[in-house]
């Protein structure tokens, strides 16, 4: 982050990843303190770097229930602050990258595929998810509709909403972990296609 903080951010099923990556920042940055000690944050070497993960499946509450059982299972303190961060919906503001706050709220749309707590339901067809694949494609950005789209959906909720103080990217720098395939993107647009959400020329 050459000296400014950085929040390294990826989607999440199990997030699995996401809590590995976050041990090995804390184990990776080993510099000598000035008196000696080794320090054992990333806090204490002036560095602040944290892993934020977007949920894809379930909600918040889900991926702090699978990231503490695993980092239990594999060693760790078990302490929700040794966590990964976890980026939830801002519910104030639309899903919809170039709408404002006043839009109707996901639960008042028609996008059946929306939770109510402002998650999408994985794999299941939504047009929002669809708005933003096609936005961050026309930016030569190519994410697949699994994970990359819930996440970059969320991501730029925040983004566009950096007052929020308690926004875990607020006032950071923003470095997006890409760990889903792309492969899948065609069987994923023929599921939108039943949906009738796109046109089959538009699958390729």
């Amino acid at each position: 982050g050459r000296g400014r903080p950085l929040s390294v951010c990826m989607p999440g099923g199990t997030c699995t990843t996401a809590l590995l990556l976050e041990r090995e920042i804390r184990t990776l940055i080993p510099v000598v303190a000035a008196d000696g000690a080794t320090a054992s944050t990333t806090t204490d070497y002036n560095l602040d770097i944290e892993v934020v993960v977007i949920p894809c499946v379930g909600d918040d509450a889900y991926a702090r229930r699978q990231m503490l059982a695993l980092d239990l299972a594999t060693g760790g303190t078990g302490r929700t602050e040794d966590l990964p961060k976890i980026l939830r919906p801002l519910s104030k503001y639309s899903t919809r990258m170039n709408e404002s706050s006043s839009s109707s709220s996901p639960s008042q749309s028609n996008n059946k595929g929306k939770k109510t707590d402002g998650y999408f339901s994985f794999g299941t067809p939504d047009e929002f998810l669809l708005d933003t694949f096609t936005e961050m494609k026309e930016q030569d950005v190519f994410v697949d509709l699994l994970y990359g789209a819930p996440a970059w959906n969320l991501l730029l909720q925040h983004w566009c909403a950096m007052e929020h103080d308690d926004s875990p990217i607020a006032g950071r720098q923003v470095m997006y972990v890409h760990s889903g395939g792309l492969e899948g993107i065609s069987s994923q647009l023929t599921r939108y296609k039943h949906a009738g959400l796109v046109n089959a020329k538009d699958i390729q």
